[in-house]
């Protein structure tokens, strides 16, 4: 199979408004694009836009269609609630003809190598994956991610901790976020994800298990994993993360600068405004790990 890269950018779309600002962005620089929707996770607003609902399992659809798109190359974005069951899946006659490579691939153990090789296997079929920051960098944080830089200022202490903290644990492949108040490391997360990781900081402040004063205090730090594929699953935060933050009783939120993606930028910043939380964005490739 072999594709021209002069053809639409394939996306392959999860949940929530990522997918849609990736459009807007493909758009306005001029290039087409194809929706691929995953059933059961991708909002329904992919029918208003050139696309596919593809099933988990449907491997040989998937392939099918981006040769008769002249797709070259595709980009993974958008929330996924639950990795599927691999159980239930039902594997399409492309999908069982892929059936050694994919097991190969599932065989390599940790999420790094399991998408290095799905990189590897689409490759191989004439697709080149692409981040977000190659077809639409404006979703990327950078320093005009900033709001309450005074407030963030008064927790440079925190900040230094949780950079240190994140990296750590990314190292290990554990996880990109990070919580960390009044100098002690509050929660890391792991693969529930930042939205349950931040529940958790609201019980552990609601059940007074740590030492934290009253008013807001603390701050949740995301950072891509140390040497990690932008191309996968690439540090997220928006307005959920925002208003989680703010009912687990944080004073803010630190990115990374270049390493994390903004969904609905402005009104992430308005509700970090309203909310009286600074949200900013940070160079830390000098922190010392």
């Amino acid at each position: 199979m072999a594709v021209s890269g002069d053809g639409p950018v394939g996306i392959i779309a999860g949940g929530q408004d990522l997918p849609f600002e990736v459009v807007d962005a493909l758009k306005e620089s001029g290039r087409d694009y194809f929706l691929f929707g995953i059933v059961g996770e991708a909002d329904t607003r992919i029918e208003e836009h050139p696309h596919l609902w593809l099933k988990w399992g449907e491997i040989g659809l998937l392939f099918k269609t981006i040769e008769q798109m002249v797709i070259g190359e595709l980009l993974c974005i958008g929330s996924i609630r639950a990795r599927p069951d691999f159980r239930s899946i039902r594997l399409d006659f492309g999908a069982v003809k892929a059936l050694p490579a994919i097991l190969k691939i599932m065989a390599a153990g940790g999420d790094e190598g399991v998408l290095q090789g799905v990189a590897r296997f689409m490759e191989k079929r004439g697709v080149r994956l692409v981040s977000v920051p190659e077809v639409a960098s404006r979703l990327v944080v950078g320093p005009d991610l900033s709001v309450g830089a005074s407030l963030a200022e008064a927790n440079e202490d925190d900040i230094a901790l949780a950079a240190r903290a994140a990296g750590i644990i990314g190292a290990l492949d554990a996880g990109q976020g990070v919580v960390v108040a009044a100098g002690r490391i509050v929660a890391l997360e792991g693969p529930e994800g930042t939205d349950q990781m931040l529940e958790r900081v609201f019980r552990i402040r609601e059940e007074k298990r740590a030492r934290w004063s009253y008013g807001k205090q603390g701050l949740l730090l995301k950072r891509a994993r140390p040497g990690q594929d932008l191309r996968f699953d690439m540090p997220t935060i928006g307005p959920r993360t925002i208003e989680n933050a703010r009912r687990a009783g944080l004073a803010g939120i630190i990115c990374a600068e270049g390493e994390v993606l903004c969904a609905n930028r402005q009104q992430s910043l308005a509700m970090a405004k309203e909310a009286g939380l600074f949200l900013q964005a940070r160079k830390l490739d000098d922190v010392a790990l």
